[in-house]
């Protein structure tokens, strides 16, 4: 019997294929339910609406068949762009607050090390990408991973999931998934590429499995593109754990029961002791107390076939990517952007525009009546009426034989119509005409503008504060990633001297415990906020520092103001080189200066003592 067809005759009595059964019909159930379809058909036409591809084929054709031209006046698209743009031009960066003061190096060195792996993955780009396709869309996934294909370096990489390319459960409703009990991820792959990621699983079994699966299995092969669909499932499941107090750490722990079991007997086994290494100790767990508790679990399969499975190997529980989204359908759970209040407007505008356009090329022009022969050069008039050196000749006495027909006027309810659409799509998406930088009055004061634009910015209070909040957990599973993978040596070349210096502050007791890392801390160690990195505010750091050391000087070194001033690097550092240059002549001066008081208290204490000695010889000789 082949692999493909023992898969299909399984009888699913396995624990592991009953729990591979109940995902596959999370799947096909969350693939009919009204929040995701309807959110793809949404979605797409949301694309095309910024596209500027507002049109049915249906309504396309009926105006081809009508000689009409298909017009599309966009009004969607630059209001789309200013939210990106306003997200963009108020970067944002991740702020670690200590709780206590003995937690202040420790959050200097994340602070640090977190702003490199964002440098680094270009996060900051990859959070504008979301919030880019969040508002045009509704949502976005910002997935956190580990690249493996070094296995003795791993790094982290992050990269945007599409609205389209997951499915979330249908009874969550909390933003950052906490209640979610399973997300979808879809991947459609070629063979080769199959190939590349699982070189040893027979490919055989997903072409079977996946160009005959039907009925009520979801899709998994497309035909026409000739890939495979890869599903990536994140879920969580009950699972039984014994909770005990490690005798290395004092710290209560969880453990399942086989790992557990496995624990207690490498303690009888002996650990070494944490202040002599050399000599071994035999610890005993004071018991356990037996509870359930949701841990994360994954799956990659296609069809009937899988390709991974295992508990999360991240140490954090929770998903290991980031919901991006914007406005929700509470009826139905369904994410929505800033276009989907704003189409019904856009077709009402399209509508009445071409209409009204229609009109003015079909209207008759101003028409001549005149009784025959009353006009004596018409054909000149025919040709040339629009000059204006034309004149027209009458016959004599037929002044009064022709007048002139006045061009039909169009009714004044098509601008005021145009007007209440315009309007209408600024109420709903929040975006006023002072916010696109369209100056309305000249004799209103600044601090009028200033007040009014503020007050129209509230209207988009939560669309920019799910960013945040994204922000905010995308920043948490990132730390998570560096404190599980980035080694102690390359965080000392990231941070320089300085980590080297940060790390000997927070150096623990015991570096033979297992998971033991100098920037590895618990929930109750550090609070997360974001500030706003701008010219502006480096600027102000600058002259606060500058003034600073005016009202006390040398009291902050040249180099710490230059760090928040915008000039040449090379300039900095002559600066600090002559800096440090003066104070090393300061140093030599002061030193000879304290020599030569040295040298002078000697000489005192020496012409003394010789004093002394003559004296007291003198006595000795008058004695005699």
């Amino acid at each position: 019997m082949s692999r493909a067809e023992r898969l299909e005759g399984r009888d699913y009595s396995t624990p592991d294929d009953k729990e591979f059964m109940k995902l596959q019909d999370w799947l096909n159930h969350i693939e009919s339910q009204e929040c995701e379809t309807e959110y793809r058909t949404d979605s797409e036409e949301d694309y095309r609406f910024y596209a500027s591809k507002q049109d049915s084929p249906e309504i396309l054709a009926k105006l081809a068949g009508q000689n009409r031209p298909a017009t599309v006046f966009n009004e969607i698209k630059p209001k789309v762009d200013m939210l990106i743009g306003m997200a963009q031009q108020s970067p944002f960066v991740p702020q670690l607050i200590p709780v206590g003061r003995e937690d202040e190096p420790l959050v200097e060195l994340m602070q640090g090390t977190i702003g490199h792996y964002r440098r680094k993955l270009k996060i900051q780009e990859k959070e504008l990408s979301c919030f880019e396709h969040t508002v045009k869309t509704g949502r976005s996934l910002l997935y956190f991973w580990i690249d493996r294909s070094n296995p003795f370096k791993p790094e982290i990489k992050a990269k945007r999931i599409p609205g389209y390319s997951f499915w979330v459960d249908q009874d969550s409703i909390e933003y950052d998934l906490s209640d979610a009990r399973y997300v979808f991820i879809d991947k459609w792959l070629t063979e080769e590429e199959i190939e590349s990621y699982w070189p040893n699983y027979p490919i055989e079994d997903v072409k079977h499995l996946s160009q005959t699966s039907g009925g009520s299995m979801p899709i998994f092969y497309n035909v026409a593109l000739e890939r495979y669909r890869i599903v990536e499932c994140w879920y969580k499941k009950w699972v039984r754990v014994y909770w005990f107090v490690n005798p290395l750490t004092g710290e209560p722990e969880n453990l399942e029961p086989d790992e557990y079991r496995e624990f207690v007997k490498a303690l009888a086994e002996g650990v070494p002791n944490p202040e002599n290494p050399e000599e071994m100790i035999f610890p005993e767990v004071e018991g356990y107390v037996e509870s359930r508790m949701q841990k994360i679990y994954y799956r990659i399969f296609s069809g009937l076939s899988t390709f991974e499975y295992g508990e999360s190997p991240y140490k954090m529980n929770i998903f290991p990517f980031v919901l991006y989204g914007a406005y929700k359908d509470d009826e139905i759970n369904k994410w929505f952007g800033a276009i989907a209040v704003m189409k019904d407007p856009q077709k009402s505008l399209n509508t009445m525009r071409r209409q009204l356009s229609h009109l003015l090329q079909t209207l008759p022009k101003g028409l001549l009546a005149h009784e025959a022969g009353s006009i004596l050069n018409i054909e000149e008039y025919e040709q040339r009426s629009a000059d204006p050196t034309f004149h027209m000749e009458l016959a004599k006495g037929a002044i009064n034989k022709y007048k002139f027909e006045q061009q039909p006027q169009i009714s004044p309810i098509y601008r005021e119509f145009d007007e209440v659409s315009r309007q209408s799509m600024k109420d709903t998406s929040g975006i006023t005409t002072e916010m696109m930088g369209v100056q309305t009055t000249s004799r209103e004061p600044g601090i009028s503008v200033r007040l009014r634009l503020e007050a129209a910015a509230v209207v988009l209070y939560l669309l920019f504060d799910n960013f945040r909040k994204s922000r905010i957990q995308g920043t948490k599973i990132l730390m998570s990633l560096i404190q599980q993978y980035v080694t102690e040596p390359e965080l000392i070349r990231i941070q320089g001297t300085k980590g080297q210096q940060l790390l000997e502050i927070n150096t623990q007791v015991n570096p033979q415990i297992q998971g033991f890392n100098d920037i590895s801390f618990a929930e109750f160690d550090v609070e997360f906020e974001e500030i706003a990195e701008t010219g502006s505010m480096r600027a102000a750091t600058a002259m606060l520092l500058a003034e600073l050391n005016h009202q006390n000087p040398g009291a902050i070194p040249p180099h710490i103001i230059l760090e928040y001033t915008n000039i040449p690097f090379t300039v900095k550092q002559e600066i600090k080189e002559f800096w440090q240059a003066a104070q090393e002549a300061e140093m030599e001066e002061r030193q000879k200066d304290r020599e030569v008081e040295l040298a002078k208290v000697a000489g005192g204490i020496y012409g003394r003592k010789i004093a002394a000695d003559a004296s007291k010889q003198k006595r000795n000789e008058g004695g005699k």
